[in-house]
């Protein structure tokens, strides 16, 4: 008999350690006053990859074409000629292509800053030898250094600036000061807006969403990705782009985020899709 409530014991033990290890490695959700912040665990990723449309699309609607387990809002374009702003690659091969936004590269206004702006931020998905990394670099960087050559760049989608270890609004051209004055602030910066971002830390990643209820600025938004403790983190497009669609699990019922519940969302060029 006492074998037998042994045997029971250890049973039940060993399926609620199963149980729990299951439910770990699912995408779990905090919120914190209007933040959401989605942590997706290297385990649990089978496929993370960039979305591109030729027509501007909402988020909602690759969300359910795809039938993804979560989608977010990408990388910058033109919402006048439906043009990328930022590289996106799929499967090795690039499918977006800043350079070829003629309102981008015959822009005088900028043109003195276009190596700046063609080589800001990406987040990456690497082959290292079979096994599946990711990175966040300018895009001109080889993934992880020189150290790392066997690693591959699988996908990438473009947005920026870096937001940690290092906040680069002026580097990535987002910001300029002249004489201490502030003349250019094209994505909001420094106003409290909807945001998007994307961050790593021990090959798990991180969507954070700063909703219309907790608007940041981007210095705030970098100052939380250090409070997580992330080891890099970057933006993604956001203000009236930032949108998330989750399907919800056991650790938290579904969503679907746009930057203003009083209004339609925005159609969008490219999304990073998790499944």
């Amino acid at each position: 008999m006492k074998k037998f409530f042994i045997s029971v014991f250890l049973f039940f033990s060993s399926f609620i350690f199963s149980a729990y290890t299951c439910t770990d490695k699912m995408i779990e959700v905090k919120e914190y006053n209007g933040i959401y912040v989605f942590k997706i665990p290297q385990e649990h990723i089978k496929n993370i990859r960039p979305y591109i449309t030729r027509l501007l699309t909402l988020n909602k609607t690759v969300y359910n074409d795809t039938k993804a387990e979560l989608v977010v809002n990408g990388g910058y374009f033109d919402p006048n000629n439906k043009s990328t702003s930022s590289y996106v690659i799929i499967d090795k091969e690039v499918v977006l292509d800043p350079k070829k936004n003629q309102s981008l590269m015959s822009n005088h206004a900028i043109h003195s800053h276009l190596d700046e702006i063609l080589d800001r931020t990406e987040f990456r998905v690497l082959d290292c030898k079979g096994k599946q990394k990711f990175d966040i670099r300018k895009h001109s960087q080889r993934p992880f250094g020189l150290k790392y050559t066997s690693c591959k760049i699988v996908h990438s989608i473009q947005a920026g600036p870096e937001l940690y270890p290092k906040l680069r609004l002026e580097d990535e051209y987002f910001v300029e000061y002249k004489d201490g004055e502030l003349v250019r602030d094209s994505i909001s910066a420094m106003k409290k807006c909807a945001r998007t971002a994307i961050g790593i830390k021990d090959n798990d990643v991180y969507i954070i969403i700063a909703t219309i209820r907790h608007k940041m600025t981007l210095p705030e938004l970098a100052q939380f990705c250090k409070t997580l403790k992330l080891t890099k983190a970057m933006n993604f497009d956001g203000g009236g782009s930032t949108s998330v669609d989750f399907r919800g699990n056991s650790n938290h019922k579904p969503l679907s985020i746009i930057s203003d519940k009083n209004k339609s969302a925005r159609k969008l060029k490219s999304f990073l899709v998790v499944n």
